[in-house]
């Protein structure tokens, strides 16, 4: 039988700060310790204090629960208020983004007909050879009675046309994971078609490549559309912002990098896959390109990490994934 272990008791707001300090966090001002542990909560604020912590002497892949030297309140508090501020900017740019989604998404469908997205054959054999189409169907139609009372387009379309929603009205009332599933089962002509909006363009073909090789190499780009993968990781980053989750260090759902070769904006990225929030700022500043011109999401971006950084003696850019000499590739040089 396991060991029930019992909760760790409660701790007044002042026996908190005694327990920081005694693990060597520098508490600079007892008062706004206090303010910051009422108004957040000490279990929050250890998901930023967590990398604070001392490697055991004895084996260095665990930390103990002391800090390391020079650990203070304010640079974990900084931090917590720099994962803040970057979510927001994430949201800001997911919204256009998301908007973007279901306009190409509902125009792309809509072509079919205004009802395309119940008909199973408009769709990839995997997407309704299985169970997938169905559950994706009745999770709709979930979402459409959720919007009733509340959404005035969808009462007027059950009002006067018997409750049939078209694509165009339904993309609206539809969470970002269900267009993200939506097209990752679209045919891969209707993606193309979408991808090519976004400016989404396959990469160089490997020189060397014999014929067989190179139609090899543009199937697997048909097949396996580098946009279902990133709204997938961007569905995920939406969820954890939405719930105010800790994001700036995460590893994240990875996403492969070589189809992002020949795309500008992606430099300094592993050559195999990501899964840090750098390629996530990368993927949302490429996309805004298209959506939302002359935007200046990256500028925000750049000087959010620049400056509060710059305040901080511990934590740096790289634990983001950010490469050391970010503020000098094109992407951010540009923002500067």
């Amino acid at each position: 039988m396991p060991t029930v272990r019992t909760p760790k008791p409660f701790l007044s707001i002042a026996d908190q700060i005694a327990l920081l300090t005694s693990r060597g966090m520098t508490i600079e001002s007892p008062e706004l310790a206090d303010r910051w542990l009422r108004a957040v909560g000490y279990y929050r604020l250890s998901g930023y204090s967590y990398p604070f912590r001392a490697p055991d002497p004895q084996d260095t892949s665990k930390l103990t629960d002391d800090f390391i030297p020079g650990t203070t309140f304010a640079e974990v508090v900084g931090l917590y208020e720099f994962d803040r501020h970057l979510k927001n900017l994430i949201m800001s740019g997911l919204e256009r983004i998301e908007v973007a989604m279901r306009s190409q998404i509902g125009y792309t469908l809509g072509s079919h007909g205004p009802l395309a997205y119940e008909q199973s054959h408009i769709f990839r054999p995997q997407f309704c050879g299985s169970i997938n189409h169905t559950k994706w169907l009745s999770t709709a139609r979930g979402r459409v009675g959720r919007a009733k009372g509340h959404d005035a387009a969808v009462d007027h379309h059950i009002a006067n046309y018997g409750g049939d929603i078209p694509i165009w009205v339904l993309t609206d009332v539809l969470d970002f994971g269900d267009l993200s599933k939506l097209f990752a089962g679209m045919t891969s002509v209707d993606q193309q078609r979408i991808m090519q909006w976004f400016a989404i363009t396959p990469p160089p073909l490997t020189p060397n490549l014999s014929e067989n090789q190179r139609r090899k190499q543009r199937k697997r780009w048909k097949q396996n559309p580098p946009l279902a993968n990133w709204l997938l990781h961007l569905t995920i980053v939406r969820n954890i912002c939405a719930h105010h989750s800790r994001l700036w260090n995460r590893r994240l759902t990875p996403v492969g990098t070589p189809a992002l070769t020949g795309l500008p904006g992606f430099e300094g990225l592993p050559p195999d896959q990501f899964e840090s929030v750098y390629g996530t700022l990368c993927l949302i500043a490429f996309l805004l390109a298209t959506t939302s011109p002359g935007n200046t999401w990256t500028c925000k971006v750049s000087h959010l990490v620049d400056s509060s950084f710059a305040e901080f003696s511990i934590r740096t850019v790289q634990e983001m994934g950010f490469p050391v000499d970010w503020k000098d590739l094109p992407r951010w040089a540009d923002a500067s």
